[in-house]
């Protein structure tokens, strides 16, 4: 099996998608975490210089952190059972990518009132509908997930968006009008690998 090493910021942010596979498939990995204040010194090491990075074998460097996570999918069967699958995978995750897009403006406000009714504006405009097209999708798949008939990195990365530390903190009930992607949520949290992994990773604001 190859020897991972995960380096990124001591946050869940572009990485916990990552952390997340690495976890359920109960892969071995480093995970390695820096302080903003250690970036300059290893930057001009890193492709593209910025991170998530991950290392293979000490010796393969891999960037962005979509394509790491893609590629970790793949490796532990985590990405869909056919070329099909793979592709519908990958659309959900590009889904996921856009709804982080759409938080940015509620992470930049520090006003907490303002915080939270841009919150409230994003979750009127963008959460709530995606979320009523994907309680759709998952309605009609009849799996209990997204992809097919077993649990792939598109269930995961659904898994990750929806319980960040601002989406707990800002979110309350968003998902209650949307059931079975709720059960889906509470599915992946409880699987025992990445239950373990979530009851011992570094406890972060973001």
């Amino acid at each position: 099996m190859p020897n991972y090493k995960l380096i990124y910021f001591n946050v869940r942010g572009r990485a916990e998608l990552s952390r997340l596979i690495l976890s359920c498939a109960n892969v071995p990995f480093e995970d390695y975490r820096i302080e903003h204040s250690d970036w300059p010194a290893i930057k001009q090491d890193m492709p593209f210089k910025q991170i998530p990075v991950l290392q293979v074998d000490g010796v393969n460097l891999l960037a962005q952190s979509n394509t790491i996570a893609r590629y970790l999918a793949r490796q532990h069967q985590l990405a869909g059972q056919n070329e099909w699958e793979q592709s519908q995978a990958d659309m959900f995750i590009d889904c996921v990518y856009d709804l982080h897009a759409g938080m940015r403006p509620v992470a930049r406000e520090k006003d907490p009132e303002k915080q939270q009714e841009i919150f409230d504006k994003v979750n009127e405009e963008m959460i709530q509908p995606h979320a009523k097209k994907i309680e759709e999708i998952l309605i009609k798949n009849g799996s209990g997930f997204l992809v097919g008939n077993a649990l792939t990195w598109a269930d995961i990365a659904y898994y990750a968006y929806f319980t960040t530390p601002m989406m707990d903190h800002l979110g309350g009930q968003v998902l209650e009008s949307h059931p079975h992607l709720k059960k889906l949520i509470q599915h992946v949290g409880d699987i025992p690998t990445i239950k373990k992994y979530i009851e011992t990773r570094p406890v972060t604001s973001r």
